[in-house]
């Protein structure tokens, strides 16, 4: 049985059986929302259910294997490479610079994570190394891993030699004899050429230009193709490199001379050219498989000029720890399980049916990270959390409609039809904004970000199907079968009448209160808010050898010290150098760190005789030595420029989305109050002391998240009133928008901040500073969506002449009634 489904697990993860799937679900997915009637909705519904289930079923087994973990929650590998310099005319080397190792750094990270799939950690060590860590590996994956990174290096284009063949009575060519060094020949050098024909294995010898033609830093792509049968590269280069490529061949004979492409100093592939002159786009054909010429392109994708030599790989455990990931996964099942528990007591039987639907939108995120291999970080469980948040509240906008429409006296049937319309705006347009977001975060963002906004999009898509579709289905075959007659909820908040945007300057003023304390709490913390992960520092190294010292003593142990960074402590293993524990720390922290590390741990005071050059006793040594060296930060300067062009062009991405679909007014309203969220989270985490880190931008992403959501279910109400033509003056209107949506609000806000409060409580320290920020964010966000973003509305509108002179009729989505059949 466990092996005919993992022969299952398989075949729905095949490309082929992954394309028909989808295929077919895509046309019931059509075929659902462009058919009129209601029977016919409700089955095709079911399949479509069903079959998502069955496709997200089979890609998430067996979980240990279907599900990868980042290198924050599982631990990895990590690996050690040098940049070599290079040399000059006269082979003597020139001295490294920032500018080579920062794109040495990009290129490894384009290579081992082209898709931006792989959670990874990359940094500059000392002077001429670079340290890159990535999550769980296996030995196969691992020396794959380590063959590609041995490969990232100098990529060269040379001219072949085409000139006479001098007669040679061995038959040797002239190659052959220039390799052999019987000969030479001025301005070329002989190569060894390996290649494929027909499967069988050749060897040539070819001449090449001493001259580089063209160098890594000319091709823009390189893209592995396949036309019919024939399996090629097309590749595009600069404005630069294509007139170097188009004076390289426009004296050339076609059909018999030839170009190379090197890496590393070895022949990859030495075409014929078909036609001359070649341009900036031209295509390398006649590679054995797609396999052959995906290696290639990835290879020409290489715009690295200094050479680089692989020098170690490690295991390492995860960079939360064990015991905190454990802590975390039990704390997250205990605060969903209480959010659950929540919404079944609340709303009853309804309830029941939006487990069923959260249940679908989980299923539908693990078995899209599995299919995808994407893997999972603290920042995407963060993305995991906002999306349940969502799909949690699109239930309860449902519900809240649904229980206004019962108590105005309509039928069951009629009553869930209506507040499925009427909620559908809300959830659409809260739901995109944030899909905006994520879709740019994941286009420009890096890293960290990345992994959020991979999590988020799926998540949203999830939440979005689960709770338009899943829960609406399932309401019509219990309504169908008669087995629902009636519904009942809990009503703990009743209708209010607040005078909110009355108390709109007292809110200001408590806003800028807030502002004003931040503002003073970065001013007065200045470098010290920033963790290591931000500002670099030091690893200081124990090389253990079969020894073991656990991290959790040595964190315990340093805690007796006042550090200026809080320290990150990893440890590693080396089947050629064994046990090693790493510490990452601030510059003026090492020596403080070393010596509380002797003093605390007896095997660190061992020393052994020290013996000179000549093998002479000259003093005594450690036994097992405390080395140090300088590490970039692992955010640095470039990673926190490309985040913040994603954050910038996320908000103009909400911005225009809301203006498209509300008015300016509304787009400024959401913008102030996001901002108000960002600046104040970031302000609390400072003033509590904690010092901003990695852990911190998923959290920063997901306050982001929340605050948008909350801010557009109030404009959603607001629009709805302006639409039926509502009376009463613009603050009226609003009060009214925001005492209708308060219970939501509530009820959303406090599911969401029990999860995370359990989160922060049971989670350890690592998670404990990562729902610190969400927890105050929350908070914060659900202030800022009555008392920031409303009345930033009403002060803008009032400069036009009020909303209901200048909001534009809305661009109405189209809701298919229920009909009969």
């Amino acid at each position: 049985m466990l092996q005919s489904c993992l022969i299952t697990a398989t075949l729905v993860q095949s490309p082929k059986t992954l394309f028909v799937a989808g295929f077919l679900l895509m046309i019931l997915f059509f075929w659902y929302f462009a058919t009129d009637l209601e029977r016919q909705k409700r089955n095709i519904g079911t399949l479509l259910i069903v079959g998502m289930c069955v496709l997200c079923g089979f890609a998430v087994y067996p979980p240990d294997k279907a599900l990868k973990g980042g290198i924050d929650l599982v631990g990895g590998s990590s690996f050690t490479l040098v940049v070599d310099p290079k040399k000059d005319d006269a082979g003597n080397p020139q001295p490294l610079t920032k500018e080579q190792i920062g794109q040495a750094i990009k290129t490894i990270e384009k290579r081992v994570n082209a898709h931006g799939n792989v959670d990874m950690t990359i940094a500059q060590r000392g002077t001429n190394q670079i340290l890159l860590q990535m999550p769980g590996m296996s030995p196969e994956d691992s020396a794959k891993t380590k063959a590609t990174l041995s490969q990232v290096a100098k990529l060269e284009l040379k001219e072949v030699y085409s000139g006479p063949e001098t007669p040679s009575t061995d038959g040797r060519t002239l190659a052959k004899r220039v390799f052999d060094g019987d000969e030479a020949m001025p301005g070329y050098t002989a190569y060894k050429e390996s290649h494929k024909r027909e499967g069988q294995e050749f060897t040539d010898y070819i001449l090449l230009s001493n001259r580089v033609a063209l160098t890594g830093k000319d091709v823009l792509s390189a893209r592995p193709e396949q036309q019919g049968s024939e399996n090629l590269v097309s590749i595009t280069l600069n404005s630069i490199g294509g007139e170097k490529m188009t004076n390289l061949t426009k004296n050339k004979i076609p059909r018999r001379d030839r170009i190379a492409v090197l890496l590393d100093n070895e022949i990859l592939t030495a075409p014929v050219l078909n036609t001359v002159p070649l341009g900036n786009q031209f295509q390398i054909t006649g590679q054995e498989s797609l396999q052959e010429a995906r290696d290639l392109s990835d290879a020409m994708m290489n715009p690295l000029e200094n050479p680089l030599r692989f020098n170690s790989s490690n295991t390492i455990t995860p960079t939360l720890g064990t015991a905190v990931v454990k802590q975390g996964v039990w704390a997250g099942i205990i605060g969903l399980t209480i959010t659950s528990l929540f919404v079944l007591i609340y709303y009853r039987a309804a309830g029941l049916v939006a487990l069923v639907g959260l249940a679908v939108n989980g299923l539908m995120i693990f078995g899209a990270m599995a299919l995808f291999g994407f893997t999972f970080t603290l920042s995407g469980i963060a993305g995991i959390i906002l999306s349940i948040g969502m799909a949690v509240d699109a239930n309860v906008l449902i519900y809240e409609r649904l229980r206004e429409e019962m108590a105005a006296g309509k039928t069951l049937k009629n009553a869930i039809s209506i507040a499925y319309d009427k909620a559908f705006s809300a959830i659409l347009d809260s739901n995109m904004t944030s899909l905006i977001t994520a879709v740019i975060l994941l286009w420009k963002g890096t890293g960290t970000v990345q992994g959020f906004a991979i999590t988020l999009v799926i998540g949203i898509v999830g939440s979005m199907f689960s709770a338009v579709l899943v829960t609406r289905v399932l309401f019509r075959w219990v309504i169908d079968l008669n087995i629902l007659k009636k519904l009942s909820f809990l009503n703990l908040i009743k209708a209010t009448n607040i005078d909110f945007i009355g108390k709109r300057k007292t809110a200001a003023i408590i806003s800028l209160i807030m502002f004003a304390a931040a503002g003073a709490g970065m001013f007065i913390r200045k470098d010290k808010a920033l963790g290591v992960d931000f500002t670099g520092g030091s690893i200081i190294t124990l090389q253990l050898g079969d020894q073991k010292l656990e991290p959790a003593d040595i964190e315990n142990a340093l805690k007796a010290i006042h550090t200026e960074k809080i320290p990150s402590i990893q440890e590693e293993k080396s089947a050629a150098a064994g046990n090693s524990i790493s510490i990452r720390c601030a510059n003026a922290d090492v020596e403080q760190i070393k010596e509380q590390l002797k003093k605390s741990f007896e095997l660190l005071r061992q020393t052994k005789p020290s013996l000179d050059k000549d093998g002479k006793e000259n003093g005594t040594a450690f036994v097992y030595p405390l080395s140090e060296s300088s590490v970039s930060a692992t955010m640095g300067t470039e990673y926190l420029l490309d985040s913040c062009v994603a954050l910038v062009l996320g908000l103009a991405g909400i911005i225009a989305y809301v203006a498209f679909r509300f008015e300016f007014s509304f787009s400024l309203g959401a913008l102030v109050a996001l901002a108000h969220d960002v600046i104040l989270s970031i302000g609390v985490v400072v003033l509590l002391g904690k010092e901003l880190s990695t852990i911190h931008v998923g959290a920063i992403l997901t306050v982001a998240g929340f605050s948008v959501n909350d801010t557009i279910v109030i404009f959603d109400r607001i629009r709805e009133s302006l639409r039926n033509g509502a009376g009463g003056n613009t603050k009226d209107l609003m009060n009214e928008a925001v005492n209708a949506t308060l219970s939501r609000t509530i009820l959303t806000a406090a599911s969401t901040v029990v999860t995370v409060t359990i989160l922060s409580i049971y989670g350890g320290p690592a998670l404990e500073d990562f729902s610190l920020m969400i927890l105050a964010g929350l908070l914060i966000g659900t202030y800022s969506s009555v008392f920031v973003a409303t009345p930033v509305v009403l002060w803008w509108s009032n400069r036009k002449g009020g909303l209901e002179n200048e909001v534009r009729k809305p661009v109405e989505v189209e809701v298919i009634h229920p009909a009969k059949g």
